[in-house]
């Protein structure tokens, strides 16, 4: 057994012994599958977020879809997946697939239709990335609350934006402000993440984390997201970056690489971090603070458009398998014994 693999396992045993629980939001019967709504919010920043404003915490009903495996009575483990700028497309059935086959639930969840938008790949600000952060954390929480489904073994999975709420779902100080309760998520997988805009604290949930990047995406690019795997790991997080050559942003979607001409990408702008327990916002290329009231006129400055999206066969299958792998080996350490 690799190091790497070794400390993955250790963490993911630590972190599934302890005890979890969550209030159920409704009453489940345990083959309540299907479509499920829950409450969430949608904060006006990240900082209200953060800072618990719950006044500019505007109530929002979601939904997700939950699909159950074949494996009777048991209580069986679960993904939360976050889909990415373009809402829920055909790809993602493909990771509902990936999980319910190896007897893994999924609980896709819809942060775009219930609040009015189709997608937001043209304007981010359309819906902003702490909504979708809570309702990833408060699907958690759902989830955890149904009969056939093991609350210790709840991991998430996120896609572009999806996969930055992944890594953002794992940093203590956003989990406490939407959960009052000790339930984390297991496990973090985040593929092709948007990693140019970062909120940090070295405070995280130190649960095992799996990074996929495209070697060749020139939407939010693989360094960014690889920079901050390091990150995670110097927190205590026992992470593993996975690299796919010639694979670009999307390599999952289930229509060939074309270019997507007003996508707005911040890669010419660098990283971006705010530091949460300060709330200093730092360009990290530079080396300068950036005034909350100076942010506009710095990503002005730099945003570019267009990008190129679209599948890669090869990446899709290998990611599969990794991620399949990933939750195999997490999931099982963390198990009782029969």
């Amino acid at each position: 057994m690799s190091r790497g693999l070794r400390a993955l396992l250790l963490a993911a045993a630590t972190l599934l012994a302890s005890a979890v629980g969550a209030q159920a939001a409704q009453p489940f019967a345990p083959d309540t599958q299907g479509r499920i709504e829950f409450n969430s919010f949608t904060p006006k920043t990240m900082f209200d977020l953060a800072r618990e404003r719950r006044q500019n915490w505007a109530g929002q009903k979601v939904w997700g879809d939950l699909s159950l495996p074949a494996n009777g009575d048991a209580a069986v483990p679960a993904i939360v997946l976050m889909h990415g700028s373009g809402g829920i497309e055909k790809s993602m059935a493909q990771w509902v697939d990936a999980f319910n086959s190896i007897g893994v639930a999924t609980f896709v969840v819809s942060s775009f239709e219930p609040r009015g938008v189709k997608r937001t790949a043209e304007d981010q600000s359309l819906v902003p990335a702490s909504a979708t952060l809570a309702d990833g954390l408060l699907a958690l929480q759902l989830l955890a609350s149904h009969p056939h489904i093991d609350a210790t073994r709840i991991g998430v999975m996120g896609f572009s934006r999806g996969g930055s709420d992944a890594f953002r779902s794992a940093l203590e100080p956003l989990r406490k402000a939407v959960l009052k309760s000790d339930l984390k998520f297991a496990l973090h997988i985040a593929a092709y993440a948007g990693c140019n805009q970062v909120y940090w604290s070295p405070n995280t949930t130190r649960a095992p984390m799996l990074n996929l990047v495209g070697k060749d995406d020139d939407y939010v690019g693989a360094e960014p997201c690889e920079q901050l795997a390091q990150k995670y790991a110097d927190a205590g997080s026992a992470i593993r970056t996975i690299a796919y050559p010639r694979a670009g942003h999307s390599w999952d979607a289930t229509y060939q690489v074309f270019f997507l001409p007003n996508a707005t990408s911040g890669l010419p702008c660098g990283v971006v971090r705010w530091d949460i327990d300060n709330w200093t916002i730092t360009a990290e290329r530079s080396g300068s603070t950036i005034a909350p009231d100076q942010l506009g006129a710095f990503f002005n400055g730099c945003v570019q458009r267009g990008a190129h999206v679209g599948r890669n066969e090869q990446a899709f299958r290998q990611s599969r398998s990794d991620a399949q792998e990933f939750v195999r080996s997490i999931f099982s350490a963390g198990k009782p014994a029969p």
